[in-house]
């Protein structure tokens, strides 16, 4: 979508759900009241410059898509197999040993040095990048429990993609990211 569309439609949305919310308003006091929360949100829409800051985001980054293409290239690779190995092994909450082993190997090979069993979890784990060229310092957080079903565990949550998708990214990104992983 281009930048100047994408800033229209989500003015357009934010001025049909202000409209909204204005006349959903029953009394003087409550309109009132409204019509203050909407000059205020209206003066914030105004001073963050949202088609700017939507070519920006959208705009040529060859930085940004070096780091997308090396994500892709990777899911293609190797972790949209280790998201369907997960899949097919579904383990519940803090019993996700085998889910554990295989992200940690994989970021072990990519030079992440790993720590399991942290914070009191068994199956916790934070991984940093051997590499890591300083600041910034960035974050991915992984989740790869499956839900408990009344047939046995069971990945309806996306879980088990999540964290190879949350790999990627990290592998990628060519600072070295640490990456915070548990599921409760």
């Amino acid at each position: 979508m281009h930048p100047r569309a994408l800033a229209l439609a989500l003015g357009t949305i934010l001025a049909a759900t202000l409209a909204a919310t204005l006349a959903a308003q029953e009394t003087p006091t409550e309109r009132e009241a409204a019509r203050d929360v909407i000059r205020k949100m209206d003066a914030l829409e105004q001073s963050l410059d949202v088609p700017g800051f939507v070519s920006k985001l959208t705009g040529p980054n060859a930085a940004r898509d070096a780091v997308v293409a090396r994500a892709t290239q990777l899911m293609q690779t190797d972790l949209l197999a280790l998201g369907d190995d997960i899949t097919r092994h579904p383990e519940i909450g803090f019993t996700e040993v085998n889910s554990v082993r295989k992200l940690t190997d994989y970021l072990k090979a990519h030079d992440f040095d790993v720590e399991v069993g942290v914070a009191g979890l068994p199956t916790a784990f934070v991984a940093r990048y051997r590499k890591n060229a300083g600041a910034p310092n960035l974050g991915v957080i992984l989740e790869y429990d499956a839900l408990r079903g009344t047939k046995g565990a069971f990945h309806g949550d996306q879980h088990s993609t999540q964290g190879p998708i949350g790999i990627a990214a990290a592998v990628a990104m060519p600072m070295g990211p640490c990456v915070l992983c548990w599921s409760p």
